[in-house]
């Protein structure tokens, strides 16, 4: 059996928690279900669409290819930068990765694939820059093709979890709120310990680890469902990435739409808590809908007091979100 992996949490790490939502992991952690698709069956009807992506069955493999399905251990670290926002843009991760510093890429190579490195990217560690480029183009038209035309719906759901999360941790404090993400999280409140069961320490690493004042992002995910990953070495922020609750119904066609629902609610309502499957601001349904914004947020005040809707400020910006029990009206 795995050794837990177990980090502490001092008072700054705690106070620092975030979480954050991150395109550029659910690209490289969709590749692997493509590779992996008897394991990750809950995403089946995603699956049949892209399962012959030019990526995977390309008349040679590419460089993003090898680092992205062939590692036995773990993806190389500079693949997936912690982020830091919910509204992170895949863009802004892909620019990230390509100014890792080449020996942060060369020692993620070495952690990842040892001494049975793929032929193909054997110029990676000659150039990391150049090649960096190339991989980079190469995941981002596997994105549009794949990712792109769903990203909203995904998106939704893990913001939804975000604002759930955050909300747990306020009401119920950080053991309840850990131990609801995940089974295999543990959190000791008295010593700032949190355990990670049945969690494999990748290669030598101590698997008793102090993240030191850095603080912690976790990222709900769709496609690391059911496992959780963790990666706590420099110089990234530590981060959680863990299954987006509600994943179940990721792939579902709604039961409902604005039209079942008028008779209910009215028929503004109705198409605003439908247009909420994708976080707005008072002033974009405002636009979208043609509405004064006065109505729009007096309607979205009855929707919050229904519980079908929250609000979550980011920044300057509120946004509206559906809660479980407005998603449940589509389910």
């Amino acid at each position: 059996m795995a050794p837990t992996l177990t980090l502490t949490l001092s008072t700054a790490d705690l106070s620092q928690l975030r979480w954050a939502v991150s395109p550029a992991w659910e690209l490289l952690a969709s590749i692997r279900t493509l590779v992996q698709p008897a394991s990750h069956a809950i995403h089946m009807p995603w699956l049949s669409d892209h399962r012959h992506d030019p990526l995977l069955t390309g008349p040679r493999p590419s460089a993003a290819y090898d680092l992205t399905a062939g590692p036995t251990r773990h993806l190389p670290g500079f693949l997936a930068p912690t982020p830091l926002s919910p509204l992170t843009a895949l863009d802004d991760e892909l620019d990230e990765v390509l100014r890792t510093p080449a020996h942060v890429v060369r020692r993620d190579l070495g952690e990842a694939f040892g001494d049975d490195l793929p032929v193909g990217l054997v110029p990676m560690v000659r150039a990391p820059r150049r090649e960096m480029e190339t991989v980079v183009a190469d995941l981002f038209q596997y994105w549009q093709r794949t990712l792109a035309p769903t990203w909203p719906r995904i998106r939704a759901l893990l913001e939804s979890d975000i604002h759930y999360r955050a909300r747990s941790l306020t009401e119920r404090g950080p053991a309840a709120m850990f131990a609801d993400i995940h089974p295999d999280l543990t959190f000791d409140q008295a010593t700032g310990t949190l355990r990670i069961a049945r969690r494999r320490a990748a290669g030598l690493l101590d698997p008793h680890r102090s993240l030191e004042g850095r603080g912690l992002v976790l990222v709900p995910s769709a496609f690391a469902w059911p496992k959780l990953y963790v990666k706590t070495s420099a110089p990234w922020i530590p981060v959680i990435r863990y299954p987006v609750r509600g994943i179940g119904t990721l792939w579902e066609s709604s039961a409902a739409d604005s039209a079942d629902l008028a008779p209910a609610l009215g028929a503004t309502r109705a198409r605003l808590l439908d247009l909420l499957e994708t976080p707005a601001a008072t002033l974009e349904l405002a636009n979208r809908t043609g509405l004064a914004p006065g109505g729009v947020s007096t309607h979205l005040h009855k929707l919050a007091q229904a519980g079908l809707i929250a609000p979550h400020r980011t920044g300057r910006i509120v946004l509206y979100a559906r809660t479980a029990r407005g998603e449940a009206l589509y389910r």
